[in-house]
């Protein structure tokens, strides 16, 4: 296990754990886990209430060059994670049915090698 916490470091990827702690404090890139707003983020939000509701600053659809409209329905699965990027707090969705979205990150993963004994 590394870590990097100011000038403190240790471990074989120290360098690289404070290269991600800085790029989280400058808001360039990191998940964010807890956000102002963020228990209100339940059910189905269009994208205009979703950022008018929480400190989420923009919302980008998954291999679209555009965000998507304000009123199109997020169906959040209760489980909305948001990353930084480019300074503003992002929440990367993908497509869903019926011409909704939905966060990119699903709250319960199957691990990739969940099939392995």
């Amino acid at each position: 296990m590394s870590w990097a916490l100011g000038a403190a470091r240790t471990g074989p990827a120290a360098a690289g754990a404070a290269l991600a702690a800085a790029e989280h404090e400058a808001r360039r890139s990191g998940r964010v886990v807890t956000f102002p707003g963020r228990d209100l983020l339940t059910g189905t939000l269009s994208a205009g209430e979703l950022r008018d509701g929480s400190a989420i600053d923009r919302v980008l659809l998954l291999a679209s060059p555009d965000p998507p409209p304000d009123d199109v329905p997020v169906v959040t699965n209760d489980h909305v994670r948001p990353i930084w990027r480019d300074g503003l707090m992002t929440l990367l969705t993908m497509p869903a049915a019926g011409g909704r979205i939905t966060p990119a990150e699903v709250p319960n993963p199957t691990p990739c090698c969940a099939d392995h004994a």
